[in-house]
């Protein structure tokens, strides 16, 4: 079953180069195939070659070489024993391959813990990401030059490396002899060879991990405050190795990818020059649970598999094209459906600078709406999407979010965004919806707070309905459990890093009494204060918020830099001084992989705003409406004609 490790391998490589559009598919002496990452290393190309001849006889032209690598690895992570999860798609192939940025770009079994983060990093994914995705190495095999470094002389030291069990050395020094052949392979899990499972990170906690690329994720010191912790969780559940694998993968497959008329759906994986089919689909890469206008189809098993050269690469092929979705697009009435920084680019191109212009003079008077706005997006995100419904008043047909617990008598800020609705009105009328309004002023609110800036995904459309059931449950809460705070962020899509990095926004704005006092006086009914409160801090916050006294009194987030967005959320964290519930579980929860990320985001504020920009991305993409579903709301507080 190697087949299946070296399937998902080649999608891996192919999204770290130009993103996921089978660039790594192509011949040529000058292509990503010839890299030094990949000669002599990435297989499988049969296998799709064979997957593509099958599709193109059943549906010619659709199905893009790009999508054939995303589902591929889906089934041989599945046809493993490992998770199975609904693949986006809709990618169309690259026509160039870049081997320059292959020998750059793609990670490396002999970098560190900082340079395999930075790579990650520098194609969107988190720490989360980078352990979950190495999981992928408890199935396949290494050949010995990618470990016999170990083996010998490592590092010029003369001996072998200490973060390898002595045993294991043993048996690799025998498989990989000193001066030996170095495309002799071994298995990368000793315990369960071709299982997808979570026995890759017990072997690290073993000092078993075959690459040195796989054990610092645990052994180095730069781990102890990066991955470390990540990879222990996994060691001990497996249910959450396989849904932030799952998640990742998503993530991964949606690196830049080329879509609408960009690329070509190309006939042979691997050549292009023309001679692919150009049609054009404006359309983003869909979840088929979340899209109506797509058809799927299943490829029957009795198609006929042909031209694989071996046994086994045969049965892994037809086990695929049994399994394979094929995607076809009818769209009817349908354009600009696809989320993208350039939206508005013709038909309200201020649209920025109008919004930024709103904040920027409501902040004059009110500081802390910046904090406000933000939390509006995160609130609005978390029923049912991104879709505005949070900003919907009461009707005859509408139970306003507003009044769900979470948000009565604390969301604010929805006076500014009336504002910026009727400048944008007066500008370009019926073209921005609230939905893009709130996610554009969270971006602005965190730059002009002194925090990053990005460019923001645009082309969300307004709900009609609002849900405040879901408001009372779906919001997490600042009296709740790190396990109840990370199964809401898992329920939309958001894994450990982008709850740590997304709790960092309350370095700015204030709280209630109420929403902490708790913490105060009879903390889970002890009669003492929370154990985990400084006591220097308890004392202070007592004198703001005594007992029985007005529970609306407000008090700083960030008792440091109260109005600037930094990182020094997480230094309060460190020293006992998070002011909810919420806030200090991330770090005082014992054995939690969320404080090795705590720790990361303290010491380094560049690290804390590149994954925080990455899960503000990510948060704005949960379940957009775009096409022809929702509305462009005329007012955000009613549905149009009402």
């Amino acid at each position: 079953m190697r087949m299946a490790a070296s399937l998902v391998r080649l999608h891996f490589h192919d999204c770290f180069v130009n993103g996921c559009d089978a660039s790594v598919l192509l011949d040529g002496s000058d292509g990503e195939k010839s890299a030094f990452p990949n000669v002599n290393s990435v297989r499988g190309f049969d296998v799709v070659d064979t997957i593509k001849k099958a599709v193109e006889d059943k549906c010619s032209g659709v199905v893009s070489c790009a999508d054939i690598l995303t589902i591929a690895a889906r089934d041989s992570v599945l046809l493993s024993g490992g998770p199975t999860w609904k693949v986006p798609l809709g990618r169309r192939d690259g026509k160039v391959s870049n081997q320059t940025k292959a020998n750059t770009a793609l990670p490396s079994p002999f970098e560190s813990v900082d340079q395999i983060i930075a790579k990650f990093v520098d194609v969107g994914l988190n720490l989360t990401d980078v352990v979950s995705l190495s999981g992928a190495h408890t199935i396949g095999l290494a050949r010995c030059a990618t470990f016999s470094a170990r083996l010998f002389n490592f590092s010029g030291t003369g001996a072998p490396d200490t973060t390898l069990h002595t045993d294991m050395v043993s048996d690799l020094q025998t498989i990989c002899p000193q001066n030996g052949d170095g495309n002799k392979t071994a298995v990368l899990d000793r315990n369960s060879t071709d299982l997808f499972d979570n026995h890759y990170f017990k072997n690290l906690l073993d000092k078993k991990g075959l690459l040195l690329s796989d054990q610092i994720l645990f052994s180095s010191d730069s781990a102890i405050n990066t991955t470390k912790s990540i990879v222990e969780t996994y060691s001990n559940d497996s249910d959450r190795f396989f849904k932030d694998f799952a998640n990742s993968m998503i993530k991964m497959g949606n690196i830049s990818p080329l879509t609408g008329s960009d690329g070509e759906i190309r006939k042979n994986c691997r050549y292009s020059g023309g001679r692919g089919v150009n049609g054009s689909f404006p359309v983003q890469l869909l979840n088929y649970s979340e899209s109506e206008p797509i058809i799927l189809v299943l490829v029957s098993s009795g198609f006929q598999i042909s031209g694989t050269k071996t046994k086994q690469s045969k049965k892994m092929a037809s086990s695929l094209i049994i399994l394979l979705e094929i995607i076809m697009f009818l769209f009817i009435g349908l354009s600009n459906a696809q989320l993208n920084t350039t939206f508005y680019t013709t038909t309200c191109s201020n649209v920025s600078n109008i919004v930024r212009g709103v904040i920027q003079q409501s902040l004059q008077s009110d500081p802390r709406i910046g904090a406000s706005l933000i939390r509006l997006h995160f609130h609005d995100c978390f029923v049912n999407g991104c879709d505005g419904s949070i900003l919907l008043d009461n009707s005859n047909t509408i139970q306003s979010e507003k009044n769900a617990g979470a948000n009565n008598n604390s969301a604010r800020g929805f006076d500014v965004v009336d504002s910026i609705k009727t400048a944008l009105e007066n500008s370009c009328p019926g073209v921005v919806s609230c939905a893009d309004i709130l996610a554009i002023s969270a971006e602005a609110s965190v730059a002009l707070a002194g925090g990053p800036s990005w460019n923001v995904f645009l082309g969300r459309r307004d709900s009609t309905t609002a849900n405040q059931a879901g408001a009372n449950t779906l919001i997490p809460g600042p009296f709740e459990s790190l396990n109840n705070l990370t199964s809401k962020f898992s329920a939309v899509g958001l894994n450990i890093t982008d709850l740590v990095a997304l709790s960092g926004a309350h370095t700015f704005g204030r709280a209630q009494c109420r929403t902490f006092i708790n913490r105060l006086y009879n903390f889970s009914g002890s009669g003492n204060p929370d154990p985990t409160l400084n006591s220097s801090y308890l004392a202070t916050l007592q004198q703001t918020c005594p007992q029985n006294g007005n529970g609306s009194i407000l008090t700083n987030l960030d008792p440091t830099t109260a109005n600037g967005f930094d990182n020094n959320y997480f230094s309060n964290l460190q020293m006992n001084r998070g002011l909810l519930q919420s806030d200090q579980e991330l770090f005082s929860t014992n054995g939690s992989s969320t404080i090795s990320i705590v720790n990361s985001f303290s010491s380094n504020q560049t690290i804390f705003f590149q994954n925080f920009v990455q899960s503000m991305i990510k948060m704005g993409n949960i379940s957009p409406l775009t096409g022809s579903n929702g509305e462009i709301r005329s007012d955000c507080k009613k549905i149009n004609g009402s």
